[in-house]
This record gives C-alpha cells, sequence and structure tokens, in this order.
C-alpha cells in the first residue's frame, strides 16, 4: 500500500521532520513497525516512510540518527506512525493490531478529539446546504 504518512519524491521523512532539510537525497523504504508481523501490517496500513541512507541504516558519517541503531528515533516514527494510524483509520483499534501503544492515553484522546472536531465542522458544513423539515405523517424522511 501507499504511504499514508510520506511521499516518494527524494526527500527523507527525518531530514525534513528534524533539519527541516528539503533536499534530494538517495531514499530507502523503511516501515515504521518492523519484524515479520509488524513489517505486513506496517506495509497493509501504509505506515512507512521514505528516509535517507544516514537516517535509515547509517552511512560513512555515523549512526547516531540511524533510526535501525537508535531506539529514540525509532520511537519517534513510533509514535507518527500510530498517530497517522489513529487519523485515517478512527475506526480501528491500534492496540489491539500491533499489540502495543507508543503514545499516551492523553495523546490519543486529543488526536481523536481533533478528529472528531473536523468530522463535526465537515459534517455541519453539508448540512448548511441542506434544508430540513420534520417529516409529514406517511411521509419517508430521506
Amino acid at each position: 500500500m501507499k504511504s499514508i504518512m510520506d511521499k516518494k519524491d527524494g526527500t527523507c521523512y527525518l531530514c525534513r521532520l528534524l533539519y527541516g532539510d528539503h533536499t534530494q537525497k538517495t531514499v530507502q523504504e523503511h516501515h515504521i513497525f518492523y519484524g515479520t508481523a509488524k513489517r505486513k501490517l506496517s506495509e497493509k496500513y501504509g505506515l512507512k516512510v521514505y528516509l535517507c541512507l544516514y537516517h535509515h541504516t547509517g552511512d560513512i558519517r555515523g549512526t547516531k540518527e540511524a533510526v535501525h541503531r537508535n531506539k529514540e528515533i525509532a520511537d519517534l516514527l513510533h509514535r507518527e506512525g500510530q498517530e497517522a494510524f489513529i487519523r485515517m483509520y478512527p475506526n480501528l483499534n491500534f492496540l489491539k493490531i500491533f499489540g502495543k501503544s507508543w503514545l499516551s492515553v492523553e495523546a490519543i484522546t486529543e488526536i481523536m478529539m481533533e478528529e472528531k472536531t473536523e468530522a463535526d465542522g465537515q459534517m455541519a458544513a453539508v448540512s448548511e446546504g441542506i434544508i430540513w423539515h420534520e417529516p409529514l405523517d406517511g411521509e419517508i424522511p430521506f
């Protein structure tokens, strides 16, 4: 599945996120949740980003920020991935599917409330264009 988090445009997700660097680089696809079963779930739900070699596996400059060698960077992407999942699939249970949460209950609640507010706003906009009336006796209300 196509990524729900990133676009494949030759820029590195972490270079953009951490440094605001939008320069073109050689990038590799990174599944946010890896290991055989989790990698398949990442693919199924589009939880992947494109990373430069430095941020993916490390290069000759070192491996300080390589996601496969740095737990803090990996967990940053886990949190980003979980947030993207919640926003894209609000009716699915992330914890049940992936077996672990990287976000606090407060953070999850905030994301869900933001999404609910946005959805309510969209419904209000739609309803403004419709004339509502109470159904008359015997009238089918649709």
